[in-house]
């Protein structure tokens, strides 16, 4: 995929007109990832098409069915910065913070946030168990990753505020995670909301995005160390 089948697909499938600025960032950002990728294992997904795809647009699915702007936005263990970076790019008039645990990830992600000069971005590294601080101050959170659902919820929910969304964005074979997160939705006061299925364009990847509301107040005992977390998951 090429920046301007890029722009043609984000405005006709999610309604966003990238402007020139923007993919001009995009394209910075994807340089410094390929640069870096050289010295630190920041993505498997190294071809310039690829990351255009499968980071970039991938990134961009949840504003489909969500209003971004204006927005407080936490990315739980962004990595190299997706979605919460490429979001933070289109969206500058959100509040992201981009949180990881990963010393060299930060060092990547704060070299982007000052090479591109994004007013809108706080990195902070660090667990999402051990943040209380942040405790349901943001209107959105999201994360783009492998965990199991279940063990995604505990670790997540307690960022959002009260009446807020996390969005878990997954892939196929997301309903028997659903099943096995039902315990754990009624222990963080949580309930799936809307879910949608997208497909990526080119190898037609399934994309799944979860919009799970935050109905009340995360219990103070949640969340738990994350040894407990992973290995006895609500």
């Amino acid at each position: 995929m090429t920046f301007v089948e890029l722009r043609q697909i984000v405005e006709a499938r999610i309604g966003i007109k990238l402007t020139e600025s923007q993919e001009e960032h995009l394209a910075k950002f994807l340089a410094l990832l390929q640069e870096w990728n050289g010295y630190f294992n920041l993505t498997a997904i190294t071809e310039e098409g690829q990351i255009i795809e499968k980071h970039f647009l991938d990134s961009l699915l949840p504003a489909k069915y969500i209003t971004l702007s204006q927005k407080t936005l936490i990315d739980i263990g962004t990595g190299a910065g997706f979605p919460g970076l490429v979001l933070a790019i289109v969206f500058p008039n959100m509040d992201v913070t981009l949180l990881e645990s990963n010393n060299k990830k930060v060092r990547f992600l704060d070299t982007v946030v000052s090479t591109l000069e994004l007013k809108n971005v706080q990195v902070i590294c660090g667990r999402a168990e051990s943040q209380p601080t942040l405790r349901e101050r943001f209107d959105i959170v999201i994360a783009r990753a492998v965990k199991p659902l279940n063990i995604l919820l505990e670790l997540c929910i307690p960022f959002s505020k009260v009446g807020g969304c996390f969005i878990a964005m997954k892939s196929q074979g997301v309903d028997e995670e659903i099943v096995a997160a039902e315990k754990a939705m009624a222990s963080l006061k949580c309930s799936i909301k809307e879910r949608h299925i997208d497909y990526l364009p080119t190898d037609h990847d399934e994309r799944v995005n979860l919009f799970i509301v935050k109905n009340d107040k995360t219990p103070i005992r949640y969340p738990r160390q994350y040894n407990q977390i992973s290995t006895k998951p609500l």
